[in-house]
């Protein structure tokens, strides 16, 4: 089936005015131009990336909240657990903050919800299992509608700072702290932060600035960044260029084996020239692959590893589980295909299936949506309980029929 292409009207006179102001190519300035920048001031302010995007944590609401409670665990040594999400943005969230809590000196510890066993967000049933061992939960990419399971923590004893950057609901958490750039009274001038980027500044606004936050992290912020498909723009065009500058010479342990794993070094020993394409679709799937096929758990350890050996078996692992994760999608994909070829042309397909991955199918329905130009619904029966996920044009969401 042809896609149907739509091109965006452009001022020539504009596109001229960008060349002799910026010396840029004449196709470039039409590609900006058609994306909206069609002066040279705006062309300038969307290539330029410095410390000027990088904006004061503080400007984004209750950060100041959540550094309070959180530099009063630090003080009191208090049980802190880091409750994140499973795909790349919540592994790589989870870790800093983490590693940040624990070098200075907080009884930390983690908990990844599994895909399939616990679902997606906080649950009461994962709180009512920390009720002894934990004093403060902090979530990472997850928790803005977590309005009830906020409430069981705090009947239990257990406070809850929340940090995310997905839509919020007319009514938050109550938490001692909810940090989200999409809250609707808070003022910070960039939205578009991934999860890991409200940690970044979460962290600047602990540590007393970013530097050193870029310097200890940046590698493993611009992954999380990236993957979650963050427009590379504003602050996060600053903190992805500052990342990758360090991804190609980390220290990170976990994602050298990887690297390595991944073939990115060359033959003397260094990385080979690592760009976004490298880290959205070399290293990002397979450390997504965890959380789809298995558990997001081994992804955070090889971020975590301390011993490289331990770091080259996990990475090894990893790819296994992505090899493994292409397979089940390529198998489900075929099927889907040959239903559809049953089938006359449709508006939409909705297709099913029993024991379909639901870790995969969403990948799948994007990959139907895209050969047929359609919106696709996939489900994964198991009884009579279909679990699925709906791809249109834009956007990929859960649905659930009985």
């Amino acid at each position: 089936m042809e896609n149907n292409w739509t091109v965006r009207e452009y001022n020539e006179c504009d596109v001229t005015n960008i060349v002799e102001a910026t010396g840029l190519l004449p196709l470039t300035a039409r590609v900006l131009c058609g994306r909206g920048y069609n002066t040279p001031e705006k062309v300038r302010n969307f290539l330029s990336f410095n410390a000027s995007c990088d904006y004061d944590p503080f400007l984004m609401k209750d950060m100041d909240k959540a550094v309070e409670r959180i530099n009063k665990a630090i003080e009191n040594k208090e049980r802190v657990c880091i409750y994140g999400d499973y795909d790349v943005d919540g592994v790589t969230s989870t870790t800093v903050l983490y590693t940040y809590l624990s070098e200075r000196g907080v009884p930390c510890t983690y908990f990844i919800p599994g895909r399939l066993e616990d679902g997606y967000g906080l649950n009461k049933r994962a709180i009512e299992s920390l009720k002894e061992t934990v004093d403060l939960i902090i979530t990472v990419d997850t928790g803005i509608t977590a309005v009830e399971e906020t409430d069981f923590a705090n009947s239990i004893g257990i406070d809850m700072v929340i940090t995310d950057h997905h839509s919020c609901r007319e009514i938050l958490p109550s938490a001692c702290a909810v940090v989200n750039p999409h809250r609707e009274d808070c003022t910070y001038p960039f939205k578009q932060l991934a999860g890991v980027g409200v940690v970044y500044k979460l962290l600047s606004a602990l540590d007393g600035g970013a530097e050193g936050i870029l310097k200890r992290f940046g590698d493993i912020i611009a992954i999380g960044t990236i993957a979650d498909v963050m427009p590379i723009i504003d602050e996060n065009r600053y903190i992805t260029s500052n990342g990758i500058a360090n991804l190609q010479k980390t220290s990170n342990l976990g994602l050298r084996a990887l690297m390595e794993c991944c073939g990115m070094f060359g033959k003397d020993g260094d990385a080979k020239k690592i760009n976004s394409a490298g880290v959205g679709f070399v290293l990002a799937p397979r450390i997504n692959a965890a959380g789809r096929i298995r558990n997001a758990k081994s992804a955070v350890e090889l971020l975590l590893s301390k011993d490289y050996a331990t770091a080259v078996r996990l990475a090894e692992e990893l790819c296994d589980i992505n090899k493994e994760r292409q397979a089940t999608e390529l198998d489900i994909y075929e099927q889907a295909i040959k239903q559809i070829d049953g089938i006359k042309d449709n508006g939409v397909y909705v297709l099913g299936s029993d024991g379909w991955h639901q870790g995969v199918i969403g990948v799948v329905a994007s990959r139907v949506t895209e050969r047929y130009s359609r919106p696709s619904i996939l489900f994964s029966f198991d009884g009579d309980v279909g679990k699925g996920k709906r791809q249109k044009h834009k956007g990929l969401f859960y649905v659930r029929c009985p």
